[in-house]
């Protein structure tokens, strides 16, 4: 079985570059048979996924939680294993995969509007803070400090708009402080949004927080950041399999740290829906 390597090189400014040296060594070492590509621009990380199509490898993403997510809609579909060496700023993702002690679970899969996810999809403040890292981004900040900014300028812009939310046949519309579909744990580096959330368990977590006034919200975010926010009187936990969002304006929905913005969405889970390969000493090996 071939390996081969989607290396972002922007990712983690430019970490996941700095690492190739790395996966050479250690496969030649290892005696593995593999190949490394390069993206140029967004959606090529798919692009080069699907060349694989007809035949069984274990393809990696080497980047962040965006370049993952394209790979992961370049494999959907073929028989190839995906493989994960985290090199982003968040790695969101990983984090709840390195939990896991199989080397090769089955894992669900979301897909909203023809589009795959394996972590999160969120609709509310939490999704337009995500947008608006880039114009962070922009600003010469500490990595570390870019997702805070990006909450700063969010909460001083936000406008809550009434959305029609659906949860397995069951309809609300109200007007919502955030709205997350939660197949991993954790978003926006480190917030642990679904801390009980399974892998493999056929269910999305689904959360969604009524409107709050905003001086409350970074209240609430400080919980998001620890993982208490399910104690708080605002905060709504369901597990779902099939979700529908739709507004009279255009909303604004982060998948797996990728930006969408159409006025209605549709997911649903597909149950065990993808292979990973899990050799957490083999990435560590690449990270040294």
């Amino acid at each position: 079985m071939k390996y081969i390597f989607i290396v972002n090189p922007t990712s983690g400014n430019g970490k996941a570059l700095k690492i190739v040296e790395r996966i050479e060594e250690v496969c030649k070492n290892r005696n593995i048979e593999y190949e490394i590509c390069y993206t140029k621009s967004s959606g090529d990380a798919t692009k080069i996924a699907r060349k694989y199509h007809f035949s069984k490898n274990i393809i990696f993403s080497v980047g962040g939680d965006g370049t993952l997510n394209e790979v992961v809609n370049g494999i959907m579909g073929s028989k190839n294993i995906l493989g994960i060496i985290p090199c982003g700023s968040g790695n969101d993702f990983y984090k709840t995969l390195s939990k896991l002690d199989e080397e090769f679970p089955v894992i669900d899969v979301g897909k909203i509007n023809g589009q795959y996810f394996i972590n999160i999809v969120s609709i509310g403040i939490d999704a337009e803070v995500a947008k608006n890292v880039s114009l962070m981004k922009k600003i010469k900040l500490p990595t570390s400090q870019v997702y805070n900014a990006s909450i700063v300028y969010t909460f001083l812009k936000y406008k809550f708009k009434n959305i029609e939310f659906t949860i397995d046949n069951k309809t609300k519309k109200s007007k919502f402080t955030i709205l997350t579909v939660c197949n991993g744990r954790t978003y926006g580096g480190g917030y642990n949004i679904a801390p009980e959330a399974q892998l493999s368990d056929g269910y999305f977590d689904v959360y969604f927080v009524d409107k709050l006034r905003k001086p409350i919200i970074p209240f609430l975010i400080g919980m998001l950041k620890k993982g208490t926010h399910e104690s708080h009187k605002s905060v709504h936990k369901n597990k779902a399999t099939r979700i529908s969002f739709k507004c009279d304006y255009d909303l604004v929905c982060n998948i797996d740290g990728e930006i969408v913005v159409d006025n209605k969405f549709d997911i649903k889970l597909i149950n065990k829906g993808l292979m990973l390969y899990n050799n957490k000493e083999f990435v560590k090996e690449i990270l040294k």
